[in-house]
């Protein structure tokens, strides 16, 4: 029943999600952009085409950190930001290769939205799923967890130079690539 009420909560506004929680319009003149919200004030804006965090802000107090309609503009103050054109590479042997990117979809989940992506290297290809919490952390500014699906032994997920160099794990290490099928937590100390 609850579930049910909060999906007409959702609807009223003829939207099948809360656009506080995740706006699915163009981020900052970005086609093909979407941005979900981590506790109150913090947002982290995705290229979807990329499958990369393009932008995180963190609104100013009492602000919702969105402006605008269809195109919407981050409001705040910005965390990270990537404006490269750097994406993800398949490393194995000592030798890496680009990917073609898919954008599969997102899905709110109970305490985090799932976005999901289909990596592809010739006939090959890779599932990346990141968990962004809704919840804030109060040890950590932002945070978000990834893992990647497919990989066979020997062969990694390399992270864009931009995105290994801010993020760190909670250790303090970076991370430079995904392997494995366990979600690796990674936050913005």
């Amino acid at each position: 029943m609850v579930l049910l009420l909060s999906l007409c909560t959702r609807a009223a506004d003829g939207l099948p999600f809360d656009r506080s929680a995740i706006n699915r319009y163009s981020l900052d003149g970005l086609p093909r952009s979407i941005s979900v919200r981590q506790g109150k004030d913090v947002w982290l804006g995705y290229d979807l085409e990329r499958a990369t965090l393009r932008k995180v802000w963190r609104a100013p107090r009492g602000k919702s950190g969105l402006t605008g309609g269809f195109t919407t503009r981050s409001v705040g103050k910005t965390l990270f930001e990537d404006k490269s054109d750097a994406g993800w590479s398949l490393a194995k042997t000592g030798q890496t290769s680009g990917l073609k990117v898919r954008y599969l979809g997102c899905t709110q989940r109970d305490g985090h939205f799932e976005l999901r992506w289909e990596l592809q290297q010739a006939s090959r290809k890779f599932r990346l799923k990141e968990r962004v919490p809704t919840t804030a952390d109060d040890q950590v500014t932002v945070w978000r967890e990834m893992k990647v699906e497919g990989l066979m032994a020997g062969e990694s997920l390399q992270l864009p130079a931009v995105v290994s160099a801010a993020w760190k794990t909670a250790g303090g290490r970076s991370v430079k690539a995904l392997a494995g099928k366990q979600w690796i937590r990674i936050i913005i100390p």
